[in-house]
């Protein structure tokens, strides 16, 4: 039996469209894409876009809502009362629904941007809140998060079906939980790093922490962060590492 692993992307995280341009060049080598959607980046022409693009490239498409925070890129936590931030994410997934049904496409999925999606994996309140609102939008809106997160039991209460996502250049917790970018580990130090952590990922074998502890984490999706200025090349070297071993990029999720 050939394995298979969903490779998602962050895009549309521009208004440029010579970044739209960059974007697409990613495509070939994943499998889903999240689309910034007006919160820490994006607007209605970037999100019309992307989801051409992406239709193009038969990837699966998410809406990527993060706290209203352009200023830093969505980075930084706010405190907002219960209602702004469900008014914020509603009209901010809506900009991806609506464009969806304009071209004919359903939304797929739901990803928190940045600071909400750290804090919804841990904060359980706030993960509860996400989770009704992309319920509200339609059941068959799946919730991605922190695999093993205050997201995932979110989804499971509210009764949508949770996509597990882990990284590839992030390092892990013991607990579970990614280090954070304040922290001299947060990142893997070699490309080789990563793809190996990704390929463990897909086969379902364990990783590594930073002091070696071995984890085992139930992953459905992997992330490649589409900022890096080498994205393609490692989109690229990522999908020739997995099929040396093997495994389909495709989506299924």
């Amino acid at each position: 039996m050939i394995r298979s692993i969903d490779i998602n992307c962050d895009l549309g995280e521009s208004t440029n469209p010579e970044d739209w341009a960059r974007d697409a060049e990613i495509m070939p080598y994943i499998s889903s894409c999240n689309i910034a959607c007006g919160g820490h980046e994006g607007n209605q022409a970037s999100v019309n876009a992307s989801i051409k693009n992406a239709m193009s490239h038969n990837l699966a498409i998410g809406a990527h809502p993060s706290y209203p925070d352009k200023e830093n890129f969505g980075r930084k936590s706010m405190s907002l009362s219960d209602h702004n931030l469900r008014k914020t994410l509603q009209q901010q997934i809506a900009l991806v629904t609506d464009s969806c049904n304009r071209h004919g496409i359903k939304l797929n999925h739901v990803k928190p941007h940045g600071a909400l999606y750290n804090d919804a994996a841990v904060n359980e309140s706030l993960a509860m809140i996400f989770a009704e609102v992309v319920a509200q939008v339609s059941g068959n809106i799946k919730l991605m998060g922190l695999a093993d997160s205050a997201m995932k039991e979110a989804a499971n209460k509210v009764g949508i079906d949770f996509i597990n996502e882990g990284f590839m250049d992030r390092n892990y917790q013991e607990n579970k939980t990614l280090v954070s970018r304040t922290e001299s580990e947060a990142l893997h130090s070699t490309l080789e790093e990563s793809l190996q952590q990704a390929l463990n990922f897909a086969q379902g074998k364990p990783i590594y922490t930073p002091s070696g502890q071995l984890l085992s984490i139930k992953v459905d999706s992997i992330c490649l962060h589409g900022d890096n200025p080498d994205a393609v090349s490692i989109a690229k070297q990522l999908q020739q590492r997995l099929k040396d071993n093997q495994i389909q990029v495709r989506s299924g999720i």
